[in-house]
């Protein structure tokens, strides 16, 4: 028992109480920071009915979206939807809707977030195999209007070194100074739901708890006192509990219940400038799941995401600077 109370402490004390070197990194958490950014995003699902031996492509319309941050102290806070005038073809690509939320945690070497992330509207991105007339531009694709995803969850990220600043590319509210790579470990857990209510083209009806191991490298390369370009490559493995209806091979539908593994990668890379007061930046990260065969589908849920922002920092109100040193922060 006093070992285990001891491998406690020694856990907490590097997750959570270890300062960040000051030496490469600059810590701007006692200001207010609040930033907006114009992210694109394409969800990508690949179904292979293995008894037709269809294969639909199937993307989300890419949706242009807004997101607004506000970062103080340890949390942060992450609102995203589509706003009309940045919707895209509608005509030729059919509906979609986008929503998202995250809740953020940040200490010094580790990260947690909670989230909520919707989607609606697909269309089928090789309509040209199932319509030999369809001209590409002129004609509408064909289009799943009605499958939506939907997923809940969380993740936890530790970075192993104090020598780098990863709220300086996540959040904005520290800055490396610096450069400094570090090895990091991933755990993320969510609820999903990809959900089709007709039986046009294909069944899919998929619900599911999902937990997935990552492990990875993420480096940021100092090119001058505000400039950074960083990069990251991240696999993982996971295991994924489902309840799947779906089409069988008689033409009508089964329903499983099972559990199977998954394949990933996660790739991000980023460019952006960071002084005390202002900040910008780009950055892209791409990621692919693999789910292997189960009952009659083969399903590769991939995303692409692009984001540019623009933040800025200020000092804090000190009603909110007494808040936090009441409850210790």
């Amino acid at each position: 028992m006093k070992l285990l109370r001891q491998l406690i402490l020694v856990i907490s004390v590097s997750a959570f109480g270890q300062k960040k070197d000051t030496l490469y990194v600059e810590n701007y958490s006692h200001r207010i920071n609040i930033k907006t950014s114009l992210e694109l995003e394409e969800q990508a699902l690949e179904v292979t009915n293995l008894n037709s031996l269809n294969n639909y492509s199937l993307r989300q319309n890419e949706v242009g979206k807004l997101a607004f941050s506000l970062n103080y102290n340890i949390l942060g806070i992450k609102v995203g939807f589509s706003p009309d005038f940045l919707k895209n073809d509608f005509d030729l690509k059919g509906p979609a809707k986008f929503r998202h939320y995250r809740l953020r945690i940040y200490f010094p070497k580790l990260y947690q977030q909670f989230y909520y992330y919707h989607t609606k509207g697909f269309y089928i991105k090789n309509t040209s195999e199932y319509n030999e007339d369809w001209i590409k531009g002129e004609d509408a694709y064909l289009q799943v209007s009605n499958l939506n995803t939907l997923e809940i969850g969380g993740e936890t990220r530790y970075y192993f070194s104090n020598k780098f600043g990863y709220r300086a590319i996540f959040s904005n509210t520290e800055r490396q100074i610096k450069s400094k790579g570090t090895w990091m470990a991933l755990v993320k857990y969510h609820y999903s739901i990809i959900e089709k209510p007709s039986d046009d083209y294909f069944v899919l009806n998929d619900e599911s708890y999902n937990i997935s191991l990552m492990g990875g490298y993420i480096y940021n390369l100092i090119l001058d006192k505000n400039k950074y370009l960083f990069g990251q490559i991240t696999p993982s493995v996971g295991l994924k509990y489902v309840k799947n209806i779906h089409d069988n091979i008689n033409g009508g539908v089964d329903r499983d219940d099972i559990l199977i593994h998954n394949i990933g990668l996660r790739t991000r890379l980023g460019l952006g400038y960071n002084s005390s007061k202002f900040y910008y930046g780009i950055s892209v990260l791409i990621t692919s799941t693999n789910y292997p065969e189960y009952s009659n589908i083969d399903l590769v849920d991939s995303r692409i995401f692009a984001s540019i922002h623009l933040g800025y920092r200020f000092k804090a109100f000190k009603g909110l600077e007494r808040l936090f040193q009441k409850i210790g922060l």
